[in-house]
């Protein structure tokens, strides 16, 4: 905290330090009719939304550069006595732009004025850089599901969702993959600080987001923790060869600009509205003839912001401005039914009488459903569960002289969702709060300085309890299964039957929470041609986890193991809370070199450090001392020694050059290329060490009766030999992974409001991180199992990617990409075994996203068609994509060597199809289970990894909407829109199992396979209809 005080200090008063801001710049070059530079030319930026303005002289070339430009609505005055005065007007700064404006002045009087236009799309000319703005009118026009802009951040190119087969929680895994990164490599900034604050799901233990890796969610995973869409000016997504300026993650940087308050009041009131009678019912609820389950939504608020009205005595020269917005969601939300495996009723029946009870919590069978031999019975059944979300944000900008502006932001999001497996009932909760404070002075002309500070706070809590549902018996699920029956636990029965399927049923109560503190600071400083910038970026992370304790599981492996109350294997575990903390700095130099005014150099310099995380009060994760090819010589560390020895030079060049090949206004044509090295923190596993050994012990039994009993429970977390816990093990140089990108691209202007980008993305990761398990038992008596992280494989992206983009002019705005690519890896995942390369999870081939908002024209001579036909406008979003990979493994096999396990693949059969049609299959299709057998023991199978596809994605949402004029400038505006339009069914999770009766086929639609996201909001589900009545002022 010390640490953090001292920075804000020196940061706030001093312009020698040197980050990451969502401000804007303005640069350029002076020149009169001869082409000769102008030196001693005035250049003022005006915003027009508060009035502030921002001055520049330029030098003896003709220059000028103007930083610390807050997004918004601009006008450019340059004049100098013995010139005509040249008016821009209507520009509008998007995020993080750096806009190279040049100027030709006539010879005339100051008194006489050129008036340029200034409307129409931001060329970059500066770096070399790939990126996307999305402004505000467009997110308020296009259809957004759930309010969440997960939607608009997948219309860049590049970006993909995660894959349906490998889909995890929310808080547990990233929503995209970007250029061929991981999801766990992606950075979120609002107002210039780190939002990746996401504490995990609630389990209790460490997950992606606890090491600062996932950015904030709900807890139906939409991005009201980041900013509701009310308060959101626009974002930026950076997504390849960014400049020095940002980094920490090699994959998408997204940055988020918060809206302030104007001179001018404004505000709103909003709701919208959703029924289940609007709606169509899900696919699958047809096909197994259940009818929709219901589904109330009440999505309402309203923002207000303008200046802020001081009594006389503390009225300044520059006001003050506030802007306030709230959002609330109520929500019943339907769960639309799949097939899931119960005990049968024979089976219950013929079960000894300590296990019945058990057997009985499951839910009843579903009547005309199938039972199987196995013991197992079919049950389908759709579901409502309610959830919540409120969401407050409040802004606070004052302009304390001319040359020094300081912001603060406070947003306070709380959510709940429930959520089901059979009649075990979840609870969770997050709770996220965030803290920014800005500064942006400009000392002189040439010399700015812009500083951030923010601390953000995440809780997240999760409760499984067991209920009524589907004719379930609930019981204390803890003290039948032989647990403690006080105190938070966690009980699992696990029916694992070959041949038909699983059921899962659990109890349990745990918690995880995130704290984080973020500083950063840019200076940038003005030498002619040369524009400079410093920076310094520290974030500290402290992640407290409280796990549910004890924890005991009974899996089955058939009815003869229920029937003798024998499981076929037993875990009993205990668990302590434990508080990884991370601490991690970076600090860059960045240039800017305007060679020539249709000539820009950018080059770089980033050095990341991030040391291996501590436990709070010396609590620190054990490692391993020894020779890891010879697992015989491995010994635990004493506790206190470091996962592995910081890296200290982790340098990062970039390098990017901007050429205006054609400068004619409307007609510009631009190519650029950039390139460099991005860091990844490396962490993301590295608080696995923190509920392994000194934090965990478990003992594992095959043939085991229940309940257990006082003595096979009395086992306590320890560090001596031999050990009772998993231990975790990294290299001891372990170096960061890093990824290598590049690309080329053109870009063309299409009049003065669109442009056409075409560009060639690549990238190599390299030092990935990769989990590798092993039993070594049999090799060194005093371990179990041992994780080893290692950072070694490799992966590779390339790319053509297409982006249309066409800025309002004449009620018309778009937004379209392209993208043809190809991913390959040996592991999409961080957490992932050891595996062959082959495509990425998330290798998409084809992917297209466009949108569309159309203002319809008002200008009609007729009275009366004008008054009928006004105020109208047509909203369209538009998916088209092909299909993900599916993943076929094998057994998990054992090295006897180094008791390592790894995944091999299928042997395909030879002469049978690989895939089989007809109507009886989920979308027509499923993957042949003939065409393939399990290998061998120890033998990795001739099927190449991920080459069988699942279900391509087409989507139509559309959005009417009509705008009435009330009094005083103020207006009502009914939207109706429409997700999934055409209710096209859109496939997701393919059951990879092969002894699985469903094995290849469509377990469920999409929407409902894609889990960082609530069902309802997700792509891919069947149609739903949404209205609203929207009043603004």
């Amino acid at each position: 905290m010390r640490r953090i005080a001292a920075l804000f200090l020196v940061s706030l008063f001093s312009s020698a330090l040197i980050a990451q801001s969502g401000n804007a710049a303005l640069t350029g070059f002076i020149q009169d009719s001869s082409k000769a530079f102008i030196p001693g030319v005035k250049v003022v930026a005006v915003d027009t939304d508060t009035d502030r303005r921002f001055e520049a002289i330029t030098g003896k070339d003709g220059s000028y550069n103007i930083g610390g430009l807050s997004v918004g609505h601009y006008r450019m005055e340059v004049d100098k006595p013995g010139f005509k005065t040249i008016l821009r007007d209507d520009m509008f700064l998007h995020v993080q732009d750096t806009l190279q404006i040049n100027f030709q002045m006539a010879v005339g009087s100051t008194s006489e004025s050129v008036t340029v236009d200034g409307t129409g799309v931001n060329m970059n000319t500066r770096d070399g850089s790939v990126s996307t703005v999305v402004d505000r009118k467009f997110v308020e026009n296009i259809p957004l599901n759930g309010r969440s802009f997960q939607d608009l951040i997948s219309m860049t190119p590049g970006v993909v969702t995660q894959s349906p087969q490998t889909s995890q929680a929310a808080g547990q895994s990233g929503d995209f993959s970007v250029n061929g990164q991981r999801t766990e490599s992606n950075y979120y900034m609002v107002d210039g600080v780190s939002a990746n604050i996401s504490s995990g799901a609630a389990n209790g233990g460490p997950q992606a987001g606890t090491s600062g890796a996932i950015g904030a969610t709900t807890a139906l995973g939409t991005t009201q923790s980041l900013v509701s869409v009310d308060a959101l000016q626009e974002f930026r997504v950076s997504s390849s060869s960014y400049s020095a300026e940002y980094g920490r993650s090699p994959g998408g940087q997204f940055s988020l600009q918060t809206r302030s308050g104007t001179k001018a009041f404004h505000g709103s009131a909003f709701d919208y509205l959703r029924n289940n009678y609007f709606d169509a019912n899900n696919w699958f609820n047809d096909h197994y003839g259940i009818a929709p389950s219901a589904l109330r939504q009440n999505d309402f608020g309203g923002t207000l912001g303008g200046p802020m009205l001081l009594p006389g005595s503390f009225a300044k020269a520059y006001p003050s401005y506030f802007f306030v917005s709230y959002e609330g969601l109520r929500l019943t939300q339907p769960q639309a039914a799949t097939i899931q495996y119960v005990p049968s009723i024979a089976l219950r029946q013929a079960a000894p009488a300590a296990l019945q009870p058990i057997l009985n919590a499951f839910p009843l069978p579903s009547a005309g459903g199938i039972t199987y031999s196995s013991g197992l019975a079919q049950f389908i059944q759709g579901y409502s569960l309610p959830s919540k979300i409120d969401s407050t944000s409040v802004r606070l900008d004052d302009t304390l002289t001319s040359r020094l502006h300081l912001f603060f932001r406070f947003s306070d999001t709380p959510s709940s969702t429930n959520s089901r497996t059979l009649s075990s009932l979840t609870v969770t909760t997050f709770k996220t709060q965030t803290y920014t404070i800005g500064a942006t002075s400009q000392f002189t002309d040439k010399a700015t300085n812009e500083f951030r500070i923010g601390y953000s706070r995440n809780d997240a809590t999760s409760t499984a309890s067991l209920d009524s549902f589907g004719g379930a018996t609930p019981i204390n699920f803890g003290s039948l299964l032989g647990n403690v029956p006080s105190g938070p636990s966690t009980s699992d029965a696990d029916l694992y039957f070959a041949g038909t399927g699983e059921a899962d049923l659990s109890v349990s109560s745990s918690a995880n929470q995130g704290r984080q503190w973020n500083v950063v600071d840019t200076f940038g400083l003005s030498l002619g041609k040369h524009q400079l910038k410093f920076g310094y970026d520290y974030r500290h992370i402290k992640s407290p986890l409280y796990p549910a304790a004890p924890y005991v599981s009974g899996i089955f492996y058939g009815q003869a193991s229920i029937i003798n109350n024998l499981a076929d294997l037993a875990i009993l575990e205990k668990l302590l809370p434990s508080t990884p903390i991370f601490n991690e700095t970076a600090a860059f130099v960045q240039d800017e070199w305007s060679v020539k005014p249709q000539l820009t150099i950018s080059g770089g310099l980033r050095w990341e450090v991030n040391p291996p995380p501590t436990g709070a009060n010396g609590n620190d994760a054990f490692t391993l001392e020894g020779n890891r090819a010879d697992p015989g010589s491995l010994t635990v560390a004493p506790r206190g020694t470091p996962l592995w020895r910081t890296s200290w030079l982790n340098l990062a060049p970039r390098l990017g050059v901007a050429w205006t090949a054609h400068n004619q206004h409307g007609w510009e044509t631009v190519l650029r290329t950039g390139g460099g090295v991005f860091f990844d923190t490396g962490s993301q596993l590295a608080a696995l060490g923190f509920e392994y050994l000194g934090f965990n012990a478990n003992k594992s039994y095959t043939s085991f009766a229940f309940p257990a009993t006082a003595q096979q429970l009395a086992f306590e977390p320890s560090t001596t030999p031999p050990y009772t816990s998993t231990v975790i093990a990294f290299p001891e140089h372990m170096q960061q992974p890093y990824t290598l990108q590049w690309n080329l691209s053109v870009q063309q202007a299409l009049g003065a409001a669109q442009s056409f980008t075409l560009s060639y993305v690549g990238s190599n990761g390299r030092r990935l991180l990769q989990e590798q398990q092993s039993s070594i038992a049999k090799l060194n008596p005093n371990f179990g199992y041992i994780e080893f992280i290692t950072s070694g494989p490799t992966s590779s992206y390339q790319a053509l990617q297409a982006q249309f983009q066409r800025s309002v002019s004449h009620g018309i705005e778009v937004l379209a990409s392209y993208t043809w690519s190809h991913s390959l890896d040996f592991g999409s995942a961080n957490a992932a075994l050891p595996l062959v390369r082959g495509n990425s999870d998330y290798d998409l081939r084809n992917n297209f996203q466009g949108g569309v908002t159309w203002e319809l024209p008002t200008n009609y001579s007729n009275a009366g068609l004008r008054a009928l036909a006004s105020g109208w406008g047509v909203d369209s979003r538009l998916t088209a994509r092909s299909s993900f990979p599916i993943t076929l493994r094998g057994s998990l096999t054992t090295n006897p060597a180094t008791g390592q396990y790894y995944y091999g693949n299928l042997n395909v059969v030879q002469g049978q199809p690989l895939y089989l049609y007809g109507s009886q299959y989920p979308g027509g299709t499923r993957v042949n289970p003939a065409a393939f057998q399990k290998p061998a023991a120890n033998n990795l199978g001739n099927a190449g990894r991920n080459f069988v596809r699942g279900f391509g994605d087409t989507q139509v949402n559309l959005a009417l909407h009509r705008t009435f004029p009330l009094v005083k400038g103020s207006t009502l505006q009914f939207r109706a829109e429409a997700f999934n339009l055409l209710n096209h069914p859109i496939f997701g999770l393919v059951d990879s199992t092969l002894t699985d009766l469903t094995f290849g086929q469509a377990t469920k639609t999409l929407n409902q396979s894609l889990s960082t996201l609530s069902s309802q909001y997700q792509q891919g589900g069947p149609r739903s209809l949404q209205f609203a009545l929207k009043i603004q002022f």
